[in-house]
């Protein structure tokens, strides 16, 4: 698999602030790569130094085997992006914005060419309604098919769940999973929904304060030998009756839930006992990993 991005030491500040400040990170072919931050971190500003919307003030990218801003035509061929939400013309149809970007790339799109695209993001059926009618998930579908029309190499998604409601939310974590498996793109997505990320990503960084945190796939970030479960009972006596189990030394008691760490194959085990323990059983499952970790690692 072979390395699309290549960032060395990339560093913005703005008069006395430090934005992004000696960040390195990699992005290999076929990743979905989750870059995560609270609002703040230097996501946004990251995104758009690899955009070459604006200039780094030290460090270096290397995308595609070029080096930006230096080569930054070359480059943005192979990029398709939503950045924050999609610029799109509310009077106009889908099929005639798609139509209207794709000639301001310099294409001259076959209607079937158009109709595909569309197709691929659920949005055929809609192809001459007028933008001012979709929802925003809808708006953020066709974004994705503008950025997708002159079949670039890599994705680059800016907080793409921001205004969403939960089905427009499911509808792009579908969509992202299918712009790799069905359409072989690599994908970037920026975001500060945990959660979201943990569901999609192959590969991702936490970055805080414009610094990297944390870099690597997600198997080398979550160990299942330490998997966080929790308990959520109604039985006053349950800690009392785990205590004299073979489970007390991985349990810890909060206020209203008991957690057990232990590796993610022993999850059925510990299901198994604790009905044999007579304890009612009113929640059992995993803690989000992710966030675990990135309360971890930034304090926060």
């Amino acid at each position: 698999m072979s390395t699309l991005i290549e960032v060395k030491n990339l560093s913005k500040q703005f008069k006395d602030v430090h934005a992004v400040n000696g960040l390195s990170f990699s992005v290999q072919q076929g990743d979905i790569y989750g870059f995560l931050g609270q609002n703040g971190a230097g996501k946004s500003t990251s995104i758009r130094m690899l955009m070459g919307l604006i200039q780094p003030s030290g460090g270096e990218i290397n995308m595609f085997g070029y080096r930006m801003p230096e080569h930054k035509k070359d480059v943005l061929r192979q990029i398709g992006a939503i950045i924050e939400r999609p610029d799109l013309y509310k009077y106009l149809s889908a099929y005639d914005n798609l139509d209207m970007m794709a000639r301001l790339s310099g294409l001259k799109p076959t209607r079937q060419l158009l109709m595909d695209q569309l197709d691929k993001v659920g949005l055929a059926a809609r192809a001459h309604s007028k933008v001012k009618t979709f929802s925003q998930g809808m708006k953020q579908r066709l974004g994705i098919a503008i950025a997708m029309v002159h079949d670039p190499q890599l994705i680059i998604l800016d907080e793409p769940t921001n205004g969403l409601d939960p089905q427009g939310i499911a509808e792009m974590r579908h969509m992202i999973i299918n712009l790799r498996k069905e359409h072989q793109k690599t994908v970037i997505v920026s975001s500060h929904l945990l959660n979201e990320i943990e569901q999609v990503a192959t590969r991702m960084i936490i970055i805080d304060k414009g610094r990297k945190v944390i870099e690597g796939s997600t198997s080398e970030l979550f160990d299942p030998a330490n998997t966080l479960v929790e308990l959520q009972t109604n039985d006053a006596d349950a800690a009392e009756k785990i205590g004299h189990s073979a489970w007390a030394a991985r349990m810890k008691q909060e206020a209203d839930s008991l957690l057990f760490t232990l590796h993610a194959d022993d999850v059925p085990a510990l299901a198994k006992d604790l009905v044999a323990m007579d304890i009612a059983i009113d929640n059992l499952s995993k803690r989000h990993s992710l966030e675990s970790l990135f309360l971890t690692l930034t304090g926060k």
